[in-house]
């Protein structure tokens, strides 16, 4: 990988890319590793991997950051990163208050299908571990069944080498998913190779979550359905600017339910500003309980944390966005009786993740007759 990694390089200019690849040199740890500049917007970390080897050492982080997400591997989802040791032990001294962990880990993701240096031809890991498949059974064949026993078992050798080289597993684990690796044309095998490591993570009681640009997410696992273990996972979304960093918390996460928990941006190295998340976002309707055709509703966001959070009403009757009904209030009609009406209400602030609440339910009556 170039720059940082090839990961920081993702949706950028060629321009960009030339200056970004300059700073992968290796330099002698007696030399300054970052050139002076100004510091990121506050929250911001790094994200560094073998690119920043030195032999078995590194590259001196930047001072001032509080965090940093290490690679595990080497460019690929069968190999190592030599300096992963030296890296992640480093930065688990970092401090400063931050919404990310001071030191998490991410993994490279591929489905190479049978081009692959090790594909399975059974429902069995490399090391001969059983695997439940829920996509049938793996015969030695692409597609989604032998894909999800890959993802599966390259997420194992990655928490096996983590295990081996550190004292205490981190906490959070995220998933590169990028076009320079290699992938398959199925996106459903594609997905289910990254269905295979959630599912290996998560039962290692580990946090998981998905770095990707929306384009390369959408042509490597095509859109998530909700059923997926990959909906409501955060996403750490590449492709900003130092300055507009804050502005990317609101972008639209890479899977349902999910949300925008970092972003990344290229500067001497790779950087990642730290989306702040609305901590008392609801959404309720009054007058609740029940209403009658012709009455208005008016949904009520509360306090969401910020000052100046900014909110899209969207009223929905039976779980489905009625059409038009984008006011902060609704009169409701003859097609709402005998339904329940709820309304979802989306909170915007630049440093913040989008962050969407539905209301209570409201059962609409017909209109009372007079005695």
């Amino acid at each position: 990988m170039t720059s940082a990694r090839t990961r920081g390089l993702l949706a950028l200019t060629s321009a960009l890319a030339v200056v970004a690849m300059g700073a992968a040199v290796p330099v002698s740890s007696s030399v300054a590793a970052v050139p002076t500049v100004s510091l990121p917007p506050t929250g911001a970390g790094i994200d560094i991997s073998f690119p920043q080897c030195l032999g078995t050492s590194h590259v001196d982080f930047p001072t001032n950051i509080p965090f940093a997400v290490i690679g595990v591997n080497g460019g690929s989802a069968n190999n190592s990163n030599p300096c992963f040791s030296s890296e992640y032990n480093s930065a688990f001294l970092l401090s400063g208050k931050t919404d990310q962990p001071h030191v998490s880990v991410y993994v490279n993701t591929g489905n190479p299908a049978l081009a692959g240096a090790w594909w399975p031809s059974s429902d069995h890991t490399q090391t001969g571990t059983s695997v439940v498949n829920p996509n049938g059974v793996c015969e030695n064949l692409a597609g989604a069944a032998c894909a999800y026993v890959y993802g599966y078992s390259m997420a194992q050798a990655d928490y096996r080498r983590v295990k081996t080289a550190l004292v205490q597993i981190p906490s959070m684990w995220w998933l590169d998913v990028e076009t320079s690796n290699t992938w398959q044309p199925d996106v459903v095998a594609n997905a289910a190779s990254l269905e295979g490591m959630v599912d290996y993570f998560e039962s290692k009681q580990l946090d998981v979550g998905l770095y990707s640009t929306s384009y390369q997410w959408n042509k490597i696992a095509g859109v998530t359905p909700a059923t997926s273990n990959l909906a409501g996972l955060p996403s750490w979304l590449a492709g900003t600017t130092y300055f507009r960093a804050p502005a990317a918390c609101e972008r639209s996460p890479l899977t349902p339910n999910g949300r925008v928990a970092m972003v990344q941006y290229v500067m001497h190295l790779d950087n990642d500003y730290s989306c702040g998340q609305f901590t008392s976002a609801t959404a309720t309707i009054s007058p609740a309980g029940q209403s009658v055709v012709g009455n208005q509703l008016t949904g009520v966001s509360g306090r969401w944390g910020p000052t100046d959070v900014s909110y899209s009403y969207q009223w929905n009757r039976e779980g489905a966005a009625i059409p038009g009904a984008t006011s902060s209030t609704y009169v409701t009609g003859t097609l709402d009786v005998g339904t329940q009406v709820t309304v979802t209400i989306t909170g915007l602030e630049s440093g913040y993740s989008a962050a969407s609440k539905t209301s209570n339910a409201v059962a609409v009556l017909a209109a009372l007759m007079p005695e």
